[in-house]
């Protein structure tokens, strides 16, 4: 089996659902492909994740939304690719709507707003990024100011470009100091860039953009919480996390988390009560 066969269907040997004989081949394959190895520990890394994570009291206008949509039709509709039938119990609706607001495993699927060059452009250039973050995070920049028309630019010039003051040049978590800013020209809008630098040596990107962007992330695992009761993605890239929330207008972006507690920390100060 190839290795993109193998692959579409990690979720599901993950979680038991293959068939005993499409398990059997993809566990073949994983024993000697490290590339679908490590994708298929990623599945496991963020299970015991979501494990970790509570789960909120489900507001009232999303426990309304589930059961409206749950009534009056015999189609089946998914919740992170579990089909659940439409004539469902109240205690199964209460725990899609908990799964819909708290925590799945799955693979994000979203509809691009780009055109398909521009989207596959831009999956692939980030991909090749992300790959390299972790390791050479001055190597894997070069990726980005060479196909995203980048450059280093100052707090001052990068807010006179964007209109307003990117978020992270204004506070950072204890721990975490600023080191450079960037301009990019990314498809979806001219982003911001902050790299910021951790005490132990190691890199953080923080993007600040104007929508959501799965599309970066393409194919890896993806955890939707809660944190600070802000809905977060939580994806495993390697030994690190990137995660994304809403903030005000825009949206956040930061890559190179190792911990839990850092995502807390982060959305905790980056984030703001109103617009930005």
């Amino acid at each position: 089996m190839k290795c993109s066969k193998v692959q579409n269907r990690l979720s599901a040997y993950h979680d038991g659902e293959l068939s005993a004989d499409l398990a059997a081949e993809v566990a073949d394959h994983v024993i000697d492909c490290a590339s679908c190895a490590a994708e298929l520990a990623s599945f496991g890394k963020l299970s015991n994740l979501s494990r970790r994570l509570s789960n909120p009291p489900i507001p009232t206008e999303i426990w309304d939304e589930v059961k409206a949509n749950f009534r009056g039709t015999k189609r089946r509709d998914t919740i992170f690719g579990r089909f659940i039938p439409k004539s469902a119990s109240g205690k199964l609706v209460a725990i899609a709507a908990s799964i819909l607001i708290a925590a799945g495993i799955g693979i994000i699927a979203s509809q691009s707003r780009l055109g398909g060059h521009d989207h596959d452009h831009l999956a692939a250039n980030f991909s090749k990024f992300l790959d390299e973050f972790n390791h050479r995070p001055h190597q894997a920049q070069q990726i980005l100011l060479t196909n995203f028309e980048g450059r280093p630019t100052s707090m001052q010039e990068a807010a006179a470009a964007l209109g307003y003051h990117p978020i992270a040049t204004k506070r950072l978590p204890p721990g975490c100091t600023f080191d450079k800013i960037y301009l990019l020209k990314m498809p979806c809008c001219t982003c911001a860039e902050v790299v910021c630098n951790k005490e132990d040596g190691q890199s953080i990107a923080i993007f600040e953009h104007d929508s959501d962007q799965p599309v970066w992330f393409g194919k890896r695992p993806t955890v939707e919480c809660r944190c600070h009761d802000t809905p977060t993605s939580v994806v495993q890239i390697g030994d690190r996390l990137a995660f994304t929330w809403k903030n005000g207008q825009r949206y956040v972006t930061v890559i190179g988390a190792d911990t839990l507690e850092e995502i807390t920390d982060f959305v905790a100060y980056l984030s703001t009560t109103g617009p930005g």
